[in-house]
């Protein structure tokens, strides 16, 4: 009987697995940034849809403005137009937001890669790139905290925080990300309101994630994500 050769038997290492597993995960962003982007594109045809109706439902509130005022029609149906005008405007006003979320969306997954390369931050540690601001704050975060966020934003500049996505919403859903614990603040990070809220943030130690924009040299997708990195959710 032949003796085995030693070392025979046992697995060779798999070559390029290292590869191919980036390979994959910049195979799923991309599918997110296309699917993110046909969403868009349907919101798109759908406002300009709403905005129609938005004109129309405007210009009968003011033909029957001037009916009222002739004696021809009621209170009631001139009420019944401007509560129309209302509904319409509304669901134009949440198809604007969520293409905005959206945009913030892919901001976000074009940012992954950066953020992945960068170096596993210590808590505490502040890091700030071209596209990106991260810190990782050591503070506890629950997204009922945004009450704070808000009472220094209002105290600071007078007027409602701009939240865009508080917590998990539909375009989340849609494009499978956990943003549970998360919120969105509508604010470009290197405005003075920008500036003002991540100081506030790590003065507090709250964590966040500040984006530039999801496209270089436009303010498209800027935003500060306060919370951790969001996660695609396993389906």
């Amino acid at each position: 009987m032949v003796a085995p050769v030693e070392g025979q038997n046992k697995k060779k290492p798999v070559r390029g697995s290292q590869a191919q597993l980036t390979e994959q995960i910049e195979k799923s962003r991309a599918d997110v940034i296309s699917a993110a982007n046909e969403y868009k594109e349907s919101l798109e045809k759908l406002l300009a849809l709403v905005e129609i109706e938005v004109k129309g439902a405007a210009d009968l509130v003011e033909k029957r403005k001037a009916l009222l005022a002739e004696g021809v029609i009621s209170k009631r149906e001139l009420a019944e137009s401007e509560k129309k005008l209302a509904e319409v405007q509304a669901k134009a006003d949440e198809t604007r937001r969520q293409m905005g979320e959206t945009d913030n969306l892919i901001a976000e997954v074009k940012a992954a890669e950066q953020l992945d390369k960068l170096a596993p931050a210590p808590s505490g540690a502040y890091t700030a790139t071209a596209a990106l601001v991260r810190f990782n704050g050591p503070a506890g975060w629950a997204i009922s905290d945004i009450v704070k966020v808000e009472g220094f934003f209002v105290s600071r500049f007078g007027r409602a925080l701009p939240v865009s996505a508080l917590g998990q919403t539909a375009v989340h859903d849609r494009l499978g990300f956990d943003h549970r614990n998360s919120i969105d603040i509508a604010v470009h990070p290197d405005s003075d309101e920008g500036r003002a809220i991540m100081a506030y943030l790590r003065s507090a130690g709250v964590p966040f994630i500040a984006f530039r924009s999801a496209v270089p040299g436009s303010a498209t997708g800027a935003h500060i994500h306060v919370g951790y990195q969001s996660r695609r959710i396993a389906r």
